[in-house]
């Protein structure tokens, strides 16, 4: 910089400044929405209050997005071990009678991380019973997106009695069960 202005040199600064405040206020607009509590209606109107009685409730519907779950007992048909993959949902949200939550198989044959797959799944509190559907794999030459069902436990720290399948229209894997705790 050598030649420039004193008064050039302050203009160059406060234009960087300026730029990493708005950068700054532009991420925090972005993130400020999900930081802040959800506020709850002041009002409640009747017609609200009848459709809440006639939905079917999924109060007592246990957190699946708490924790993660270990998979201590996954063996497929052919043999292969999966125990020690881990199950992570990120979102939870209710839809009438039901959850629906998303996240991710994180994948292990022995001690080898073979990849992870996208899953959502849906729990229906009346049958205690999760039902998962893989999207999508980041290895699809090692791993098929799959089809889960586990039956949650009485306390809703453990998946029992698991089973796996093919997703329809998606390379064909093989079939196993499994269980997972958190």
């Amino acid at each position: 910089m050598a030649g420039q202005s004193p008064r050039g040199s302050l203009l160059a600064s406060g234009t960087v400044i300026a730029a990493l405040i708005s950068g700054v206020t532009a991420l925090v607009t972005a993130l400020l929405p999900w930081l802040l509590p959800e506020k709850s209606p002041t009002t409640v109107e009747p017609a609200a209050i009848v459709a809440t009685r006639e939905a079917p409730s999924t109060a007592g519907a246990p957190n699946l997005a708490i924790g993660t779950w270990t998979i201590v007992s996954s063996v497929d048909d052919a043999g292969n071990d999966y125990a020690g993959s881990t199950l992570r949902f990120l979102t939870q949200h209710e839809l009438g009678d039901r959850v629906e939550a998303s996240g991710f198989f994180e994948w292990r044959l022995g001690q080898e991380a073979i990849g992870r797959e996208q899953v959502v799944a849906t729990y229906d509190p009346a049958t205690r019973q999760l039902f998962i559907e893989g999207k999508y794999t980041d290895n699809p030459e090692v791993l098929a997106p799959g089809s889960f069902s586990a039956e949650l436990s009485d306390d809703g720290r453990q998946l029992l009695n698991g089973r796996w399948g093919n997703v329809p229209g998606e390379r064909v894997g093989i079939l196993g069960t499994w269980e997972a705790r958190r």
